[in-house]
């Protein structure tokens, strides 16, 4: 049972998408307590009761924005989407949850100093877990949503070529961005590799005999993804993936392997992991 917990688990990192989302939560927040007064809680009575909705609503506000933008970017191994895991989300889920119960706790203390009704644990600890429960049901409706697309795209693509399945192999590269309006396309004989940087991919690619590089926002998860179908595309580092055509050969030693590509300009580093796939899969690429 503890093992699902490490399965990986999409983790939301779309800075655009992560802003609207933190504004419908607050305002839903304030929306949803003022209309269904629960606890007690009438503004229309007392004035006490209107700024604490609205000072949670704010502080809800704050505390996602803080946890969920700029805590990822100080610490983006710690927030690295293609290690993200169902275990990781529970804890992050639980660290949210402490966050706004203390700062919901102490903004009743505060009132309560002013004649504001006292609150207990369980009315605080079910006031902060509302906007987080907001926050997950957007992220991940954003989220599947995103997939749905994806399967949608790629079943369009095997559905209208069962009678030619090569084409599959041989279509061009499209790749959506995280904010759903940039778009990278390439010839996939064009691509050489794929290396991850963070919260960003870069692509190396062939243009009319020319290398290019482009530093695009997208995880290196969604790309194993999308590429899972596709033989002459294989991881051969924990950030790297290689097109095998285009690898030359294989160079190193005991301290160290490489994938060695033309027109590349560098080498790539391969674990020792994927040393035997890889002499394995070059010598039937090269036959």
């Amino acid at each position: 049972m503890f093992e699902n917990l490490n399965q990986a688990y999409p983790f939301n990192n779309n800075f655009k998408h992560n802003m609207k989302t933190i504004g419908l939560v607050a305002m839903g927040f304030v929306l949803l307590v003022l209309y269904f007064q629960p606890f007690g809680i009438n503004f229309l009575k007392s004035e006490h009761d209107g700024y604490f909705v609205l000072g949670s609503g704010i502080l809800s506000a704050v505390t996602l924005f803080a946890n969920t933008l700029i805590l990822p970017g100080v610490m983006p191994k710690v927030f690295d989407p293609s290690k993200w895991t169902i275990r990781k989300e529970m804890v992050w889920n639980i660290w949210l949850f402490s966050n706004l119960f203390v700062i919901f706790s102490l903004m009743a203390r505060f009132l309560k100093q002013i004649e504001f009704a006292e609150f207990s644990i369980f009315k605080t600890g079910a006031l902060a877990l509302l906007p987080l429960v907001l926050f997950n049901l957007i992220s991940y409706n954003h989220s599947l949503k995103d997939k749905v697309v994806n399967v949608l795209d790629n079943s369009r693509k095997h559905w209208f070529g069962e009678e030619k399945p090569e084409t599959v192999i041989k279509h061009d590269l499209k790749l959506s961005a995280e904010n759903g309006k940039d778009v990278f396309t390439a010839r996939m004989d064009d691509i050489l590799v794929f290396h991850s940087s963070g919260n960003y991919i870069e692509i190396f690619w062939m243009d009319n005999q020319i290398r290019r590089k482009k530093l695009f926002r997208q995880t290196f998860a969604f790309v194993e993804q999308y590429l899972k179908d596709i033989p002459d595309f294989k991881k051969c580092h924990r950030c790297w993936m290689v097109n095998l055509k285009k690898v030359e050969a294989l160079s190193g030693n005991s301290k160290g392997y490489f994938v060695e590509m033309n027109k590349l300009g560098f080498k790539i580093p391969i674990s020792r992991n994927y040393i035997s796939t890889f002499r394995e899969l070059l010598s039937r690429t090269k036959e």
